[in-house]
């Protein structure tokens, strides 16, 4: 006997149920316009910001943001997600890491005129968006200037002057070395925080600044997007000779200097180890927590035979070809870089740090949001000593190379710094042809 079959009345069902199904979700593509995913490269307490710029934007916006951040693998994670097709909708990095991008094919010219807000931001801040053929690859949020942190409970104790030139420099770093500083009775006290490690080219980052001081450079533009390599020189000698005679004569670095990343440098001068650290902005509300603001001073960099310089840079916000939500990404970056954003940016809420150290935005002023002083040398330095990398086709690459090449210099203390560099020269010349065949079309 045949049984009555129970699957005609579901067929008959079924599309009616589903449509109502269908009616009752969002589209998948919708879903993925109601999150943006940012990747950024910051600490956990720049975390904290970001997520109070997020928190703000979402109530704006109702977009939801996803962020992911790491510090010293950054960019290898980048690359990972890059050959697995995981890439986000956006990524904050620092500024020198815009050819690196261009050349593993993520980016894709950006037309300014396209950024909403994008007429208010500082020109100078659109140049380290620039890549070496002078085409812009994403939104500047953040720029800085490096300074001079110092004890200043330690100076004033040994009644030594605010240093301004290298030789006054160099008496300061001696005398936190030699005259117990702490009055602890201890020798326990060195001169000048040095992050010598190579790891991810902090030893080039490091010592721009006294190369530039000591009238060298790394290298020189010959032509537009033409470079040859100066590390030969007689200024960027200089600029080598005075930091080794620190770390090998006078023995002034904290011990490690030469193995030391910005993490171990930083906790040098936090501990009371070192008592001079040149380092960025982004390190004020770190240091005031400890030592204390009341025992730090923040003071330009000081003069060398070639003038003052410091090292200069910020952050840029890069639309990878493979995001999936490109208008979302734009509105974040239109947010970020909007007098709101850049202000949220920069007040430090909910204990993190300031992840927009000095505005982009023509709108903001730095020392008046900040409510403090120093800020405004910082925006001093960064507008009147400030000095970028160059822009060659991938200055990651190039950056790593200069770093390992400054790091034996600086750690063969019986070697010869012209035969050094000389050798290094010739290396970054060797680099730099390499990056212009690939970068040939």
């Amino acid at each position: 006997m045949n049984r009555p079959s129970l699957s005609n009345p579901w067929r008959r069902l079924r599309p009616a149920l589903l449509a109502a199904l269908a009616a009752l979700a969002p589209p998948m593509a919708q879903a993925q316009q109601d999150v943006v995913r940012v990747w950024t490269r910051s600490w956990a307490d720049g975390r904290k910001t970001y997520d109070t710029i997020a928190a703000a934007f979402t109530a704006k916006t109702g977009i939801r943001v996803e962020y992911f951040n790491a510090t010293t693998d950054f960019e290898q994670r980048v690359s990972r997600a890059a050959a697995g097709g995981e890439l986000p909708d956006l990524i904050i990095n620092d500024s020198g890491s815009t050819g690196q991008f261009v050349q593993m094919g993520l980016l894709a010219p950006l037309d300014r005129a396209t950024v909403p807000g994008g007429a208010d931001l500082h020109e100078r801040a659109w140049e380290g968006a620039k890549g070496f053929d002078g085409k812009t690859y994403g939104v500047p949020t953040s720029a800085q200037a490096n300074v001079l942190f110092i004890r200043k409970d330690w100076r004033t104790r040994l009644k030594l002057p605010v240093p301004t030139t290298w030789a006054e420099l160099e008496k300061l770093a001696v005398a936190f070395k030699t005259q117990d500083p702490d009055g602890n009775g201890k020798a326990d006290t060195y001169g000048f925080a040095l992050p010598g490690s190579a790891q991810r080219g902090y030893t080039a980052w490091f010592m721009s600044s006294f190369i530039w001081q000591g009238g060298g450079e790394f290298m020189r533009a010959v032509a537009p997007g033409q470079f040859k390599a100066t590390a030969d020189e007689a200024g960027t000698i200089a600029g080598v000779n005075f930091v080794r005679r620190l770390q090998c004569e006078l023995k002034v670095t904290q011990p490690g200097a030469m193995t030391a990343a910005t993490t171990e440098a930083n906790k040098a001068f936090i501990s009371g180890q070192a008592g001079i650290y040149l380092s960025g902005p982004y390190h004020i509300s770190l240091f005031d927590r400890e030592p204390g603001r009341d025992r730090i001073e923040v003071v330009p960099a000081p003069a060398g035979p070639g003038g003052r310089a410091v090292l200069a840079g910020g952050e840029v916000a890069y639309f990878p070809k493979a995001g999936k939500n490109k208008a979302g990404a734009m509105k974040f970056v239109e947010f970020l870089i909007s007098p709101e954003g850049q202000t949220l940016g920069m007040k430090s809420t909910s204990g993190g740090l300031s992840v927009v150290r000095l505005p982009v935005n023509k709108k903001i002023d730095a020392a008046q949001v900040h409510a403090d002083p120093r800020w405004q040398i910082v925006a001093q330095e960064y507008a009147q000593h400030g000095r970028t990398q160059p822009a060659v086709p991938n200055w990651t690459r190039m950056q790593q190379l200069v770093a390992e090449g400054l790091n034996a210099t600086l750690s063969r203390c019986g070697s010869d710094v012209a035969t050094e560099m000389k050798r290094l020269n010739t290396r970054i010349n060797q680099e730099l042809a390499t990056q212009k065949a690939l970068a040939k079309p």
